[in-house]
């Protein structure tokens, strides 16, 4: 059984489904709308025959929907549904097959798809063994979503496709590992007419940042590590010299023994004068897949007869929920529709891509539970 009779009928769907997710503004300063927002997924499966549980960690809710009564389906497809806090477009338009709006790309529109293949599975007279998991604090770490998902409730998977929005329609099996630093720089406050009293703590700060920035290589579109000052706080008053300064670092490395944290750590120490100190440090772990893992292969494949044009292995410069899979040791990789401006008021997604993600992860998922069936047939036979 179909769920969408023709081409269209599933592409007004997607991005009908697309424009419903996006209009909540669902980041970490809205909790309500996020656990409005979760309520309506669950609408949407109402209707339908599978297990729906919702899980509330730090107040920020997460929801896994699976086929069957498990915490360990087969294959699980991944997705979070808040945007950063900056987002501010939450009514979508669409212009020259692009739908505009917060959370397009990063991730409402892979999570729409999510959806929309739980329902039609959902409604097979067998459906395989398959689960989404949706989280509203990827944004922010997966302090309470991913990682209590795994950790405490024990959820698993041999199989983990991550459904972020993509620049390209590429398989990613790595992804760089994030260290966010935290610098504070102390002095004294003083007149700012008497400048010669005493260190000014934002210039201390700042001449330590440019020397830190010296660590790295120029920023490029290559898997090299980089550097962005995302965060400098200093001063309230307009006539006192702060004797306090804060800046935060946001790094992106490619681990080995040059640019682990630990050696990227003492680096930077080494840049930091007396009056500057590293306050606080955190960091994920850089995420990679094996190419040759069969799951990963099958998908290659699949994707390739879908587009009929070669499908690439790629590379993501930001960080995602992959890593925290691995760390499970589930094999893990990440593949979603194409997008464009994530984090920006122009974030978009490519409506025909949602088309095509969906076709894909449909043909794969076919794929998938008809080899298992094949080989539980081979089984019974010996």
């Amino acid at each position: 059984m179909d769920l969408f009779e023709t081409k269209k009928a599933l592409r007004d769907h997607l991005t009908s489904l697309t424009k419903e997710l996006v209009r909540f503004p669902s980041h970490v300063n809205e909790p309500l709308k996020i656990f409005e927002l979760i309520e309506f997924i669950k609408s949407y499966f109402e209707k339908e025959k599978v297990v729906a549980n919702m899980h509330v960690f730090g107040g920020l809710p997460s929801l896994v929907i699976t086929t069957e009564e498990t915490k360990s389906p087969r294959i699980l497809l991944s997705g979070h549904i808040d945007v950063v806090p900056s987002s501010t477009r939450y009514i979508t338009e669409e212009e020259d097959g692009w739908l505009f709006g917060s959370g397009a790309m990063d991730m409402k529109g892979g999570v729409a798809v999510m959806m929309a293949l739980m329902k039609h599975w959902s409604r097979q007279e067998k459906p395989p063994s398959l689960g989404i998991m949706i989280t509203s604090d990827e944004e922010i770490g997966s302090d309470n979503g991913t990682t209590p998902l795994l950790e405490q409730e024990g959820y698993r998977a041999d199989f983990v496709l991550i459904n972020e929005g993509r620049y390209a329609y590429d398989i990613v099996t790595r992804e760089k590992g994030i260290l966010l630093v935290n610098l504070v720089t102390t002095g004294e406050f003083i007149h700012s007419a008497y400048p010669w009293r005493a260190k000014n703590s934002i210039e201390e700060l700042m001449k330590a940042l440019l020397e830190i920035k010296k660590i790295f290589p120029p920023p490029s579109d290559a898997w090299v590590p980089t550097c962005s000052v995302t965060i400098i706080r200093g001063g309230e008053e307009t006539n006192t010299i702060p004797g306090r300064a804060e800046a935060v670092l946001n790094i992106r490395l490619t681990g080995g023994k040059r640019w682990c944290e630990e050696a990227v750590l003492k680096k930077i120490k080494k840049c930091l004068p007396k009056n500057i100190e590293i306050a606080e440090a955190n960091y994920g772990e850089v995420f990679l897949s094996d190419e040759r893992n069969p799951y990963i292969r099958s998908l290659r494949k699949v994707a390739r007869k879908v587009l009929k044009n070669p499908v690439s292995f790629g590379e993501n410069h930001g960080a995602s929920d992959a890593r925290i899979f691995m760390k499970h040791g589930i094999t893990t990789a990440v593949l979603g529709p194409v997008g464009k401006n994530h984090h920006t008021p122009l974030e978009a997604v490519d409506i025909e891509s949602l088309v095509t993600h969906f076709e894909v992860l449909k043909k794969f998922i076919a794929e998938e539970s008809r080899s298992l069936q094949k080989s539980q047939v081979e089984i019974l036979k010996t």
